[in-house]
């Protein structure tokens, strides 16, 4: 039952990744905590390993239809490391329960953002923005890699589309290249914390998550993006609603 569940939720963090190029830490956070049983660190120590290789299988087919621009990516990357350090040491010291309920915030600000960013693709071009919101956007998204085990899809999106002026099709792809080194780095920053988590239901998510983003990004061309992103938009909304609900009812029990 458990091999079933968790190769199942990889399927889903994998298919959401590889369509969107965001969201898959939204479902594996909560389900590690949830669903698996994992404390807050080790839920997102092992978020981070199953969105870095569902991102970087995703971003392969990307790659190949020319939807992927690396030299943005690794300079988003580099930028955001010192951000990803910060974050990487507050998981550490913050309490478990902040944890969790700043990452259902982090999951309703993403609804919005991608609520919005649906938004802006129906309505034409994007207004570009000056160089000065890369490293902002950037290190703000380390930021939440290593303190929530979130890749950053939701803001890298929509940042490279207003700084590079990226099509949407080729952010998309060009983000799957960002999120999967900035949950590398992550992980890196979070070697000493390995040795707490037992790895089999997390490789089982890992084996999901790549089968899930290697088919997805590969048929993504006949599914309407902003049906995909709206309908994801309301399901984090409803996530994030659950986690605040079960955090406030375990404090005050």
């Amino acid at each position: 039952m458990v091999v079933a569940e968790a190769l199942l939720v990889g399927l889903a963090i994998g298919a959401i990744l590889g369509l969107i190029g965001a969201g898959g830490a939204v479902v594996a956070v909560p389900a590690f905590l949830y669903l698996f049983g994992l404390d807050p660190l080790q839920a997102t120590t092992a978020s981070l390993a199953v969105v870095a290789a569902a991102a970087a299988t995703g971003a392969v087919p990307r790659l190949r239809l020319g939807q992927v621009r690396m030299r943005e990516a690794l300079i988003f990357w580099s930028v955001g490391i010192v951000g990803t350090l910060i974050g990487s040491w507050l998981v550490r010291v913050v309490p478990g329960v902040f944890v969790v309920v700043g990452f259902a915030v982090v999951m309703a600000g993403a609804a919005v953002a991608m609520w919005r960013k649906s938004a802006r693709a129906d309505s034409g071009e994007p207004t570009r923005r000056g160089p000065w919101l890369l490293p902002v956007v950037a290190i703000s998204v380390g930021v939440l890699t290593g303190l929530f085990g979130v890749g950053g899809g939701f803001l890298v999106v929509p940042a490279l589309v207003l700084v590079y002026g990226l099509p949407f099709a080729v952010a998309t792809g060009t983000s799957l290249v960002v999120v999967a080194l900035n949950s590398v780095t992550a992980l890196g920053f979070r070697f000493d914390t390995w040795g707490d988590i037992s790895w089999q239901v997390p490789g089982l998510v890992v084996i999901g998550g790549v089968i899930g983003a290697l088919v997805a990004s590969s048929l993504n061309h006949g599914i309407s993006q902003r049906l995909l992103e709206r309908s994801f938009a309301g399901l984090l909304l409803l996530l994030a609603g659950g986690m605040i609900v079960e955090s406030v009812v375990s404090a005050a029990s």
